[in-house]
């Protein structure tokens, strides 16, 4: 079908119009009234929710109309209203906010990142994680008002032990849980007080998957460290010195791979002022940037270099003198920082150690610190921690060989048979 227009103008075919001209053209135009469009809506979805209510309407004796909604502890309770109109505007108010839990999910997530509360890349986990646990299971599909606390408790009871769920796993879907359940109170879509219900939930450690930390695998010994460092200095490369750089420093790979030049004073402080971020865009692809912020507030801090870290700095602008990130590659593209996970694999390959990922440099880096007696705002600092029992808890495995182990304690506990 073509639009015709006088002699000598152009003709357009309705396929080559969108949507959005059209609505454009028709609401400037006065053809269409907006108003009337919304009302028509706003009618055919009243008419939906009240076409899927199970329960009959009618009027008594009284005059009044009557009918029941579902409710979760007594099955079904009467609704009275005084006339037909009331209590088909009662029905639908209550369907009307009775979202599932998918729905209330997705409207917590996008309300976070609107107020710019979480970064995309949590929203993301938080995504998958939901679909681990309430896609996969149908729960989502749930009307969130018809769920009781039993049953909530029942469905976080039934993923433990049938997912086999660790503690960390567990702390995933207990966020999520959280998050879905005080914006459902908000929205007056649930009784369930969500703080109430996690304080008075009883699980015993003994239902969780236990997970065992080989120690040796947290950090680097003592004596795997000279080995590392040498076949980084001999085979000088700007994969390397980044490698060797996180092992002096113990900065995050994340805020290694988004370092610039000025972030370095050309002395002993190199300021860490943003990272690397990973998230799925609209069309569901991943997505790696720059976020000009470090990963929480205390990451963003000046690191002292040791007298090592800063002649791996001048190394590095040696090699890269002009780029826009300190991290380039022949191309003059900004090297991620899964690339150096990477490139520390070979090392320990080439070296003959077994694998562990960059992130274990970083604990060798504040085992160190602790060890060698730092203070503690020092260590916070120096890892970007907010308090030192993280850096304690989390950070700190000894890296003593089993041989200065076994001497400490000689020393320690001289008590003779003789």
């Amino acid at each position: 079908m073509l639009i015709n227009g006088r002699a000598g103008t152009w003709q357009r075919s309705f396929m080559e119009v969108s949507d959005a001209e059209l609505l454009h053209f028709v609401t400037e135009n006065g053809i269409v009234n907006v108003r009337e469009v919304l009302a028509s809506y706003e009618m055919k979805k009243y008419e939906e929710l009240l076409a899927m209510h199970p329960y009959d309407v009618w009027q008594g004796k009284n005059g009044s109309w009557y009918t029941y909604l579902p409710d979760k502890k007594k099955g079904r309770i009467l609704k009275k209203r005084a006339t037909e109109e009331k209590i088909k505007d009662c029905i639908v108010e209550f369907y009307n906010n009775n979202p599932t839990i998918e729905e209330v999910f997705e409207e917590w997530i996008e309300r976070k990142l609107e107020y710019k509360e979480i970064q995309k890349g949590s929203a993301d986990r938080y995504t998958t994680d939901f679909e681990r646990f309430f896609i996969k299971t149908k729960f989502a599909e749930k009307k969130i008002k018809e769920i009781s606390s039993d049953e909530l408790e029942e469905f976080i009871r039934k993923q433990i032990a049938e997912q086999n769920l660790t503690m960390k796993a567990y702390s995933g879907l207990r966020v999520i849980i959280r998050g879905i359940w005080k914006w459902a109170k908000k929205r007056k879509c649930t009784d369930i007080s969500i703080s109430k219900f996690f304080g008075d939930l009883d699980l015993s450690r003994k239902i969780f998957k236990k997970t065992v930390i080989e120690k040796e695998d947290q950090v680097f010994a003592e004596n795997e460290i000279p080995i590392i460092v040498d076949y980084l200095k001999r085979n000088v490369t700007i994969w390397n010195l980044g490698v060797l750089l996180v092992l002096q420093t113990g900065v995050r790979v994340g805020e290694l791979s988004a370092l610039k030049p000025g972030d370095w004073d050309g002395g002993n402080i190199l300021k860490v002022r943003r990272t690397e971020i990973r998230y799925k865009n609209e069309d569901g692809k991943n997505v790696v940037d720059v976020r000009e912020f470090a990963k929480t507030e205390a990451g963003m801090r000046d690191i002292i270099l040791s007298d090592g870290g800063v002649e791996t700095m001048r190394m590095i602008k040696e090699i890269n003198p002009s780029g826009e990130y300190l991290f380039e590659n022949e191309k003059g593209k900004r090297i991620r920082g899964n690339t150096f996970n990477k490139r520390l694999d070979l090392v320990l390959k080439a070296v003959g150690l077994h694998h562990r990922s960059i992130h274990k440099g970083r604990k060798t880096y504040g085992t160190t610190l602790i060890d060698a007696g730092c203070e503690d705002s020092l260590v916070m600092n120096q890892l970007g921690h907010t308090t030192i029992e993280t850096s304690r808890k989390y950070y700190y495995f000894s890296n003593r060989t089993r041989e200065h182990q076994i001497e400490e304690i000689k020393k320690a506990v001289n008590i003779q048979c003789h």
